[in-house]
């Protein structure tokens, strides 16, 4: 393999190791240098008119993945990023040298030259993270909406399915299935408007700061040339921060995009610790479908491995948003040099986070086979039953039928409405006319219970 990098690249690989830039930073960085470089030409003319179109295509290619393996630099790194800059300023430069030398052309481009002309690292790598942090957004987003479809369509599903309520792990009040798959579609409706609007923050660059954010260098026209051709080449909704000084020196924005990240993870460890319950040999009410034998030495076993799974990638999600708040807290001065560690954790939740949700709306969900009969069965012989007759029997009462009615061995909702006409006066109550109401779903849907 021709090596297209040259000797910065090198220097940075004898310090920090081999190992891959990540696809989704490559194709950002790619759009953001051929940005700069079409600014570059609209505002000074910086290149030879066939040797621009050789530079273009090369940004093209790398935009594309075609040298993705000349990108050899892990982001866990020291400079701010300015290996990777260099690592692509070679790269460019290389493939347009070799496009033209192919041509019989003599204009060589010089990596530190003309190809980081009006730009510095500090501006254009975050701009490239910004960009790539965006599209990450984006894609949880889509998969948030994913998973909040599936809960709200058995919300519908199960609205007739009677179930007993818990608080603090006991049996509380009757409740309908529908209505806990209810309560779990809002805390990722929640999600879903949380990586929305952080979408309007992360989409600000600081493309033409250069250094500091001072714009030293970048001459008025280009900044303004640059921005629009990133946004032409994107296709995404980008605007140059109107404080490029804070915008270089400061990640809070990323920092909130990992912290909403963060919180869809923490909704899925609550949501599948629920799952465990339920669908334990304890309660048994919402069964999964076997995906696979579940012990080398118990065959009865069945393994909740999608939940598992879930819950391990989502832990894993809010351990790297919690390092991304860290490191943004880490700036100093003018620029945050962690930013590096930053996207490599913004790559690490896009991934981990990703593989959860996908697994929760496509696997997990159709695999959940809620038993009515068992959620009845429960429900009648919880305590929870007698709870919705406190304000038809009273408290007192209530506390009296219950060692009767656990001695009474009432096996339906039938057995259990029979017994409470004969032991007790709920039959010569005037105002409860219709004792089936009581344990039907009049008061569960009108919100009485």
């Amino acid at each position: 393999m021709k090596e297209l990098f040259g000797s910065e690249t090198r220097k940075a690989l004898s310090i920090l190791g081999r190992g891959q830039t990540h696809r989704s930073l490559i194709r950002a960085y790619g759009e953001v240098k051929l940005a700069a470089i079409q600014g570059q030409q609209e505002s000074a003319s910086l290149y030879p008119d066939l040797y621009f179109h050789r530079l273009c295509d090369a940004a093209r290619a790398v935009i594309r993945g075609d040298h993705d393996n000349q990108f050899p630099l892990p982001l866990s790194q020291g400079g701010a990023g300015t290996s990777l800059h260099m690592n692509l300023c070679e790269v460019l430069a290389e493939l347009a040298n070799s496009y033209a030398r192919e041509a019989g052309e003599s204009y060589q481009a010089r990596p530190l030259e003309e190809l980081a002309a009006f730009q510095s690292t500090n501006d254009t790598f975050s701009t490239a993270v910004i960009l790539m942090s965006y599209r990450i957004v984006e894609e949880t987003e889509r998969k948030i909406i994913a998973l909040q479809e599936g809960l709200v369509s058995r919300e519908t599903l199960y609205q007739e399915w009677l179930m007993c309520g818990r608080t603090e792990m006991q049996d509380a009040l009757p409740m309908t299935l529908g209505q806990l798959f209810g309560s779990w579609a809002g805390p990722v409706e929640r999600d879903r408007w949380r990586l929305n609007k952080v979408r309007e923050r992360l989409r600000q660059i600081p493309l033409g700061g250069t250094a500091i954010g001072t714009g030293y260098s970048a001459p008025r026209d280009y900044v303004f040339a640059a921005e629009k051709a990133l946004r032409r080449i994107t296709g995404l909704p980008l605007c140059r921060s109107q404080n490029l000084c804070d915008q270089v020196a400061h990640t809070d924005a990323l920092a909130e995009a990992a912290q909403a990240m963060g919180l869809c993870a923490s909704n899925l460890v609550k949501w599948t610790g629920d799952l465990l319950l339920y669908s334990s040999s304890f309660l048994k009410e919402i069964p999964q479908t076997e995906q696979q034998y579940g012990s080398t030495i118990m065959p009865a076993k069945s393994n909740p491995v999608l939940i598992e799974l879930i819950r391990g990638l989502s832990l894993d999600v809010q351990s790297s948003a919690e390092l991304i708040s860290r490191y943004s807290s880490q700036g100093q001065m003018q620029l945050n040099a962690c930013l590096p560690f930053m996207a490599e954790h913004m790559i690490r939740i896009s991934e981990k986070l990703g593989q959860a949700l996908t697994t929760a709306s496509e696997l997990l969900l159709p695999a959940l086979n809620p038993d009515r009969h068992r959620l009845e069965q429960n429900l009648i012989h919880s305590d929870a039953i007698l709870n919705s007759l406190r304000d038809v029997l009273g408290y007192e009462t209530i506390k009296n039928l219950l060692p009767r009615i656990k001695d009474a061995g009432l096996s339906s909702r039938s057995d259990l409405i029979q017994w409470l006409r004969e032991e007790s006066n709920i039959g010569k109550i005037a105002e409860l006319k219709d004792l089936e109401d009581r344990f039907g779903l009049q008061r569960l849907t009108t919100g009485g219970i």
